[in-house]
């Protein structure tokens, strides 16, 4: 009886392993891509965004800021490159955010859940037309130390459920940013 144990756990663990090695093999990054158009000014856009405590007004989902468990906190500069935004939550976990790069035309960031579940690096770009600016996020988010995700990250609709999150972000940003003209 003790041979069938051993063979049996022999097995589970080839599995595994099997299972682990073949996740390893699969891509550790993904980009997605949203884009919205709103009727503001590329430089008063770029003032709201260039305060990472502004961020916590359309990066999170209202359900997320109405939990009781749901803090922020400001840490590093008050605006521009290395403005961080901290937040604390039961629903979604605790992470940070930091403006890493600000230019004419782009802003870069960076995402990170206190766990590592996930790490990301957002680009806006701002891209002004006649009456308007269109925001262009790319995030490249990174899924390395997420053996689950880079699993599901093989289906098309992965992405796809990504950029409509992306999307949704987006939406709430340009609501803030027509709201203060």
């Amino acid at each position: 009886m003790g041979n069938k144990a051993a063979f049996a756990l022999f097995g589970m663990s080839g599995l595994l392993i099997l299972f682990a090695t073949y996740v390893s093999f699969l891509p550790d990054l993904l980009e997605s891509k949203a884009e919205v158009n709103v009727k503001a000014s590329k430089g008063d856009i770029l003032t709201y965004l260039s305060r990472a405590e502004d961020w916590s007004e359309w990066l999170f989902h209202p359900d997320v800021k109405s939990s009781s468990s749901w803090r922020i906190m400001n840490a590093g500069k008050t605006s521009g490159e290395g403005s961080v935004l901290k937040w604390f939550s039961e629903s979604i976990g605790d992470g940070g955010l930091e403006i890493k790069k600000i230019k004419d035309d782009l802003i870069v960031f960076e995402r990170i859940s206190d766990n590592g579940a996930f790490e990301d690096r957002g680009y806006l770009y701002l891209i002004p037309t006649d009456s308007s600016t269109t925001i262009k996020l790319i995030d490249s988010l990174s899924i390395k130390s997420n053996v689950i995700a880079r699993y599901d990250a093989q289906d098309d609709s992965y992405i796809q459920h990504i950029d409509s999150i992306n999307l949704e972000v987006l939406k709430r940003l340009k609501m803030n940013l027509e709201v203060q003209k």
